[in-house]
């Protein structure tokens, strides 16, 4: 947009006096007609017929006295590259980056770089051994992207080849600092990239909770080796699910601190997956005992699924779960047991292995439980129902 407004004001003020009505005029080295009037020695290009050429579009309401220009950013000239790929589609950075378009990042070692989506989640998200968990107060920009080697040579590539820098509602910038994945494999992308080579690449960023983030930068992470493109994010990033979207945002784009739970769905907690599968009330002797006279145990059974890619330990800590009596009363957490056994469940679960526990709290007479809640470390916190 800048370059084309920089285009556009320097053929406004040209001081050529032999410049007249339908001069043939040079823009990024095609010739090209548009109407031209001279006066007082400076001519003034016809800004619709120009902006057209550019890609983009100019109207005048006389009723309004406004001139509205539109810059699409499409208008752009194949980069000279060292060969190894094909340049007939490729754009230069430096505007405004569209969805799906292949672009040239780093002019000393280029490397083709194109957005194929977004989106919010608050999942879990997996590169080779590390687990990237959003916090309470935050989201995670998934994107999802290719890079392509256009060189006679090989490249190497891995998270630091481009700058990648998400900007939220209030113009903070969020660096990317997590590796890329390799969509395929899933495992950090390090890898040298042969002549023409194409890879689909993954990699997260954390942002804030609330509200969208409405940009996107992308660049090479030698500030001076080539310009900056830059995304428009608004109507382009996949929108959070249920319940864990805020209702109040139409956008879709805010994550809950703390998420109104249902029995029987899944979600990210921390290395695991949490199901609340019952409740159920009990006097029976568990684990070390009865409860006390008029005083019951209310159990909960809970699928735990590990999501890490390496073994995590799993014990009655893993969890911090709170009970609530209807007169707000918190009841005493005792521990965590098998399924069916009345012994303390503690021991690793395998990358994907799911396992049955049950949780269980003391209930004094006259006390009704009302609300379990169920908090992930600094993540947050998942609300249900007893029922």
């Amino acid at each position: 947009m800048i370059r084309h407004c920089v285009l556009f004001l320097l053929l406004l003020t040209l001081s050529i006096a032999a410049l007249a009505a339908g001069t043939t005029v040079v823009v990024n080295g095609k010739t090209v007609t548009v109407p031209v009037m001279v006066v007082d020695g400076k001519a003034y290009a016809d800004v619709a017929a120009l902006m057209q050429i550019l890609g983009g579009k100019a109207t005048y309401d006389a009723a309004t006295n406004k001139l509205v220009v539109n810059s699409t950013g499409t208008a752009t000239t194949p980069p000279t590259t060292s060969g190894g790929g094909s340049t007939g589609t490729v754009q230069l950075a430096g505007d405004n980056g569209v969805l799906g378009n292949v672009y040239s990042i780093c002019k000393g070692s280029p490397l083709y770089f194109s957005l194929k989506s977004a989106e919010y989640t608050t999942k879990q998200v997996v590169i080779g051994n590390s687990l990237t968990v959003p916090k309470a107060g935050e989201k995670l920009l998934l994107l999802h992207f290719s890079v392509q080697n256009p060189q006679k040579t090989e490249r190497f590539v891995r998270f630091d080849s481009l700058r990648l820098t998400a900007i939220d509602a209030m113009n903070v910038n969020h660096e990317c600092t997590a590796s890329w994945g390799d969509a395929d494999s899933h495992q950090p992308l390090e890898i040298s990239l042969k002549p023409a080579q194409h890879i689909d690449v993954y990699t997260a960023i954390a942002v804030p909770a609330k509200g969208i983030v409405p940009k996107l930068m992308v660049q090479s992470p030698n500030d001076t080796d080539g310009p900056v493109l830059r995304y428009d994010l608004h109507d382009k990033v996949t929108a959070l699910a249920a319940p864990i979207a805020d209702p109040a945002d139409a956008a879709g784009a805010t994550a809950l601190e703390t998420v109104p739970g249902q029995a029987g769905t899944a979600y990210p907690y921390g290395n695991f997956d949490i199901t609340v599968e019952k409740f159920a009330t009990t006097t029976d002797t568990l684990e070390n005992g009865a409860p006390e006279d008029g005083a019951s145990f209310q159990v909960v059974t809970l699928l735990m699924k590990n999501q890490a890619p390496s073994e995590s330990f799993l014990r009655w800590d893993t969890i911090t779960a709170a009970l609530t009596g209807a007169d707000g009363e918190e009841l005493k957490y005792n521990s965590m047991l098998f399924a069916s056994a009345n012994r303390s469940f503690e021991q690793n679960v395998k990358p994907g292995q799911q396992v049955r526990v049950r949780i269980y709290f003391t209930v004094p007479k006259g006390s009704t439980p009302k609300t379990l809640a169920l908090k992930e470390g600094e993540s947050r916190t998942y609300e249900f129902e007893v029922k």
